[in-house]
């Protein structure tokens, strides 16, 4: 069976190949519609590329406009969307790439943060997410769920539950990362809010049991969850958001020298609680050498008033960063180009 090859240099090859990408600029703090013209629910997730095409996945709040999660809100549950791009900006809807069952453990509750990876090994796409509701006690014994698929926008096939490898197997919000040798990362909230980092297994289908502490939680002030990675300018920045339910809270940030670590805490990297929000994941653009946090601003509409859950409006933020000293900054822009 022929499989597509997802490696670093083949990829890095073809990325050099692409002509510049003409596009609208992101825009800030505006109700984000598809290019069917309808708006566009997908929250808390991540985006993958594949080729010259972005696909984004994200949780739909539709039909449960004030975010009822775990048990009390399994039936109003809509799936995980994916929606693809080529500029970032003009984003199509690709459908419910993992639709949930009716029962079983994935209708126990509610499920998201939902991010791929695309395995060199197997030429699968994985799909990781955090499930609430499964557990007793319901929370914070969240647990993560793998699903995979033969194509980046599914369907994805809901593979089973997962223990991360901190001791009691719980966590919650995560994110994906893929480095240049091809290896996996998988970084989230361990339960105890510290922000972890595990090595996953060679075909992304469960933690290697390789992890380690980017931000460590003193139980009291500093306490994380809203987990992203990536490798910048040579360096590898792990960020976490606070801990306050759908309250926007600052974003904290580590950086360390390899994935594993180990990890220097260097404090925040954004203002005014991320301008009213909640970071989801880091982006890299290889045609700028760029990198972009991709955050929520729950219950927040373009005038700033408050709307449902799912017409809650997007903020992807620039981040400046100087690898000699280790200083991150997010940049609060209205609108910016992502090619430039």
């Amino acid at each position: 069976m022929n499989r597509p090859s997802f490696s670093w240099t083949i990829l890095a090859v073809a990325i050099a190949s692409y002509p510049a990408v003409a596009s609208e600029p992101i825009r800030d703090h505006s109700a984000w519609t598809d290019t069917a013209g309808n708006p566009i629910s997908c929250h808390d997730g991540g985006i993958t590329r594949v080729g010259d095409t972005f696909y984004w996945y994200g949780t739909s709040y539709k039909g449960n406009p004030t975010g009822i999660w775990g048990r009390k809100g399994a039936h109003l549950q809509q799936g995980l969307n994916c929606y693809s791009s080529k500029n970032l900006v003009d984003w199509k809807y690709e459908g419910v790439c993992l639709q949930f069952p009716k029962d079983g453990w994935l209708a126990q509750g509610t499920s998201h943060r939902p991010n791929v990876l695309a395995c060199d090994k197997t030429g699968k796409y994985v799909l990781w997410f955090f499930c609430i509701g499964t557990t007793e006690p319901e929370y914070p014994a969240a647990m993560l769920a793998v699903a995979v698929a033969d194509k980046p926008a599914g369907p994805f096939t809901f593979a089973g539950q997962r223990n991360t490898a901190e001791e009691h197997g719980w966590g919650q919000d995560l994110g994906l990362f893929k480095d240049q040798d091809g290896k996996g990362y998988l970084v989230y909230d361990d339960g105890h809010r510290n922000i972890r980092v595990d090595l996953l297994a060679d075909d992304f289908l469960s933690t290697s049991g390789k992890t380690t502490i980017a931000l460590k939680s003193d139980g009291r002030t500093k306490r994380y969850e809203g987990a992203a990675l990536i490798r910048y300018k040579g360096k590898y920045i792990a960020a976490g958001s606070g801990v306050e339910g759908w309250n926007p809270t600052d974003t904290s940030y580590a950086v360390a020298d390899a994935p594993l670590g180990p990890y220097r805490e260097m404090g925040r990297m954004s203002e005014q609680r991320t301008w009213n929000s909640q970071i989801s994941n880091f982006v890299y653009i290889a045609e700028s050498d760029k990198v972009f946090a991709m955050c929520d601003q729950w219950f927040r509409g373009p005038q700033d008033q408050r709307v449902p859950i799912d017409e809650s409006c997007q903020l992807w933020l620039p981040v400046s960063f100087d690898p000699a000293t280790g200083a991150a900054q997010m940049l609060h822009v209205e609108q910016w180009d992502p090619w430039k």
